[in-house]
Parts: C-alpha cells; sequence; structure tokens
C-alpha cells in the first residue's frame, strides 16, 4: 500500500435548523504505522461491504464541482489539502438543503498502487466504550468506528482518465447507507454520483454465457467449472476488483477440472483421468458476445445462487449445490414437491432417531 496523501474534515448538523458546521483542518496527515492501518481497516471494510454501486460523475459539472476539482488536483493546479477544504465546503450546501442532523468526519485520501492510482472518501463516526482506568474506575473514551462506515467512495483514476468507455462508465464504486436514504443522497449529491452500471443484470448476462459454455460439458466437469467461475468472481469481488474475462479464462486453462472417479464392476474406484482440456473461455465469450465488456462487475448473491440453491419459509429452511439437482434431489413441478436421496448422515441419524420413538 501506497498512501500518498491523507486528511480527515469534520462536519457537524446537531439542530436541523440551523446550517452545518465545517471544521477544517490546514495540514494533511503525516503517514505513519497508525495512519496507515486506520486507512487499511477503512479500505477494507468498504471492501467487505455487499450491494456497491457503479457509476460516474455526472455531466452537469457545474452543479456538482467536486469532478472539476478533481481534474485540477489531478494536473497539479490545486493541491491535496485544497481539494479536500473546497470538498468540504461543497458538502456542507448539500446538508443545507436538507434538515438532516450528523455529526462526523470525512477522511480522503490518495493511493498509488502499482497497478492503480485510486482516491478514497469515506463517512466516519466516533463511538463511545467503557474502560477501567489506573484507579479502577469505569470511565468513558471516543473511538473512531472503522468497521462501522455507511458512506464511502472510491475513485479509480486510471478509469476515470481512461479513453475506454467502459472503464469510465465504472469510475466510481458508491457504498451508500442503505437504512438512511436522505444522509445517502446528500451524499450521492456531493459526490455527483450517477449509476451507470446494473451490477445484477450484467451477472445474470454473464453467467447466462457460462451456462452456454458448460452445456456440452459432462455434468461433473461442468459442475466443477461453474463453481471455479464462481470461486474467481467472489475472489473478486472480496478485494474489490472487477472480473477480468482474459484472466478467469487462463485460470481455466492452468486449473482444469478433473473427471470424477468411476467404480468399476468389482465395486472399486478407477484412477482420475486427465484433466479435462476445455475450450478458451475468453474465445467463447467473445464469440458468444462481441459486444461483452472485457472486464465486468458481479453481484455476490447471484453469484451464490448459481451454484447453490436455496429457500425458506416460517417451517423450512433449505440449501443444497444446484448440482445436486436431479441427481440426488429431483423436483417434480405437477406436485410441488422434492425427493431428497443421499441424505446428510446427521441429518439421517435424527430422522430415525425420532421415527423409533414414534414406533
Amino acid at each position: 500500500m501506497a498512501l500518498s496523501h491523507i486528511i480527515a474534515h469534520r462536519v457537524q448538523r446537531l439542530d436541523p435548523t440551523k446550517e452545518a458546521v465545517i471544521s477544517t483542518r490546514d495540514a494533511e496527515w503525516l503517514v505513519d504505522g497508525r495512519i496507515e492501518e486506520c486507512f487499511r481497516e477503512l479500505k477494507h471494510t468498504m471492501m467487505k461491504r455487499l450491494g456497491k454501486d457503479y457509476g460516474c460523475f455526472s455531466e452537469d459539472r457545474a452543479a456538482h464541482p467536486l469532478s472539476p476539482w478533481l481534474d485540477e488536483y489531478h494536473q497539479e493546479k490545486m493541491s491535496f489539502e485544497s481539494f479536500s477544504q473546497k470538498a468540504m465546503k461543497h458538502l456542507a450546501l448539500e446538508i443545507d438543503k436538507t434538515e438532516e442532523p450528523l455529526d462526523g468526519f470525512m477522511v480522503l485520501a490518495h493511493e498509488r498502487l502499482a497497478t492503480s492510482e485510486l482516491l478514497h472518501i469515506f463517512f466516519v463516526q466516533h463511538q463511545t466504550g467503557q474502560f477501567i482506568d489506573g484507579d479502577l474506575t469505569i470511565n468513558e473514551s471516543f473511538y473512531l468506528d472503522t468497521s462501522g462506515i455507511r458512506l464511502a467512495v472510491k475513485i479509480d483514476l486510471d478509469d476515470l482518465y481512461s479513453e475506454d468507455p467502459h472503464r469510465t462508465s465504472a469510475a466510481i464504486t458508491l457504498l451508500r447507507w442503505r437504512g438512511e436514504k436522505e444522509l445517502s443522497d446528500i451524499f450521492i449529491a456531493f459526490i455527483g454520483f450517477i449509476e451507470k452500471v446494473d451490477v445484477a443484470a450484467e451477472t445474470d448476462k454473464f453467467l447466462g454465457v457460462v451456462t452456454d459454455y458448460t452445456k456440452a460439458l459432462p455434468d461433473d466437469i461442468a459442475h466443477q467449472t461453474n463453481k471455479q467461475v464462481v470461486d474467481y468472481c467472489l475472489e473478486q469481488n472480496k478485494i474489490g476488483k472487477p472480473v477480468v474475462i482474459s484472466e478467469l479464462s487462463a485460470q481455466l486453462k492452468e486449473n482444469p477440472p478433473v473427471r470424477a472417479e468411476k467404480i468399476n464392476s468389482s465395486g472399486e474406484p478407477t484412477p482420475n483421468e486427465a484433466p479435462v482440456d476445455l475450450p478458451e473461455f475468453s474465445n467463447f465469450v467473445s464469440s458468444a458476445q462481441p459486444e461483452a465488456k472485457p472486464e465486468i462487475i458481479t453481484d455476490t448473491s447471484k453469484l451464490r445462487q448459481f451454484v447453490r440453491l436455496s429457500g425458506r419459509n416460517n417451517q423450512l429452511s433449505m440449501s443444497f449445490a444446484s448440482s445436486c439437482l436431479g441427481d440426488s434431489i429431483v423436483y417434480d413441478p405437477s406436485t410441488d414437491s422434492l425427493t431428497i436421496k443421499d441424505i446428510p448422515p446427521r441429518l439421517k441419524a435424527r430422522l430415525i432417531k425420532l421415527a423409533q420413538e414414534d414406533t
């Protein structure tokens, strides 16, 4: 991690009838181990949050000036401190359009990595905690709630200033506070964020291609391939990166699935066959969808549903691998019923015990 600049400013509006009060810091923080750890916690918290939105800046730069100010900062026409202070003044104007109370800190950070350059903005709040002091008396202290952030944005500057429209359309990753619509709306207006990527729809489209890709494969190979695709996508989501089609294709080629063991006439398993040589996934995608993006952002819930089927009501909760359907689990739509074979051992033992108690 190469943290180039980081600073924090405070925003308060406890009385909805009054204007927001902005307390700005003149100089950025000097980066040390403690600052780096704080930033790392904020960054990882955002990465782990589900349901993020992806898009770009609004074209109305007059109403949403953060974008042109960022241009000036990126071109080194404005210092990091000046950029952050201007941003805070604009935030105060957006807050004053509402009567929403709030109290917290805006942490702005510029991170330079080997593969990308990122600008982060986090809204962080204090929490209170109790401790026992040297006199064995209970006292109260404040701490920065780095694991509880609900509003944040990550701007990929390389994507933002790229000439590739696929990259620029998803240069901004936004975490909104789902339970606080007004605060989220303030933050979105402050950033000037426009949602351009329908992550759920893109994931459905991508998984449709994966289904077509594995359709002609033997069932066991298809299930292994589907799982490998989903595992890769989930790992990319976990680290906050998009799914790169060429990279996924290379992984499938380097780690091909292996045919499952077969039972011979003597009841003994035969050795595994050689790894299956899969078709080139990237070639299949470009052939099936010539307009497909080289990188996509996927929806975690859609990915998990692709390899697992689950559901619940007031009396029943069920979850199983989709590969079981048609094999150990059979669905009959005419009777709306499931027939389950190969019941898990613990469940089977309990069922047998209950059956014996009833006799």
